[in-house]
């Protein structure tokens, strides 16, 4: 994969995992919108994206509000720290929901290590990667593009 990449699913803010991959891809797609152009480089972001929504949904949030937030705050700690503070969730909350995330994932994890280059080359990787973007992804990209379609004109005057 060439361009932009989010930070890796792993990463963490105010100790979640995804939630620093989430606001790179908000950042990203604001900076899309800002310009007319998709700038994405194939991801998805928000609430129809299989794991943005699963994060969203557990900080009780939708993309509106993180895309607000990002708009009016510089800094992805303090974004995080809203987030979080807004959820009203708890540090142990998150450290359960971060356990979940990883085993209800993991064969999507693979995939996603796979497609951008965090594997080990090898059979496995290539099985891997060929399956998530000649076989997952299509029907995900083109129910996504339709429902960011349906959010655009919903959204026009």
């Amino acid at each position: 994969m060439e361009g932009w990449l989010p930070r890796p699913w792993h990463a963490e803010l105010a100790g979640c995992v995804w939630l620093p991959r989430l606001l790179d891809k908000g950042r990203r797609a604001l900076a899309g919108e800002r310009q007319g152009r998709d700038l994405m480089n194939g991801y998805l972001f928000g609430d129809y994206d299989y794991a943005d929504g699963q994060l969203l949904k557990f900080l009780r949030t939708d993309d509106a509000r993180v895309r607000q937030l990002l708009g009016e705050v510089g800094d992805d700690e303090a974004v995080a720290r809203a987030l979080i503070q807004e959820s009203g969730r708890l540090a142990e909350e998150i450290r359960a929901w971060n356990r979940r995330f990883r085993l209800v994932n993991a064969p999507f994890i693979a995939m996603w290590e796979a497609d951008e280059g965090q594997r080990a080359p090898g059979a496995g990787t290539a099985l891997l990667k060929l399956f998530y973007n000649l076989v997952l992804m299509p029907p995900v990209y083109l129910a996504s593009w339709a429902i960011e379609k349906l959010r655009r004109l919903s959204h026009s005057p």
